[in-house]
């Protein structure tokens, strides 16, 4: 018979692997969240907004 503290051990390691197989099932049957890429206010011409491929190449 094993002790209870190694027991107890082993089940709380069972029960955090398991855990996680409801939720990842959930995401995989219903994908991600849509979300907006760019949120309000968002300029494209600020100094300080990533270059796009197109605009790079514009530049060239």
């Amino acid at each position: 018979m094993v002790s209870a503290t190694q027991q107890s051990s082993r089940i709380r390691k069972r029960k955090a692997r398991r855990e996680g197989t409801a939720r990842k099932r959930e995401l995989r049957a219903h994908g991600t969240p849509k979300f907006p890429i760019h949120l309000e206010g968002y300029d494209p011409n600020a100094p300080d907004a990533p270059r796009t491929a197109a605009s790079a190449a514009a530049k060239k």
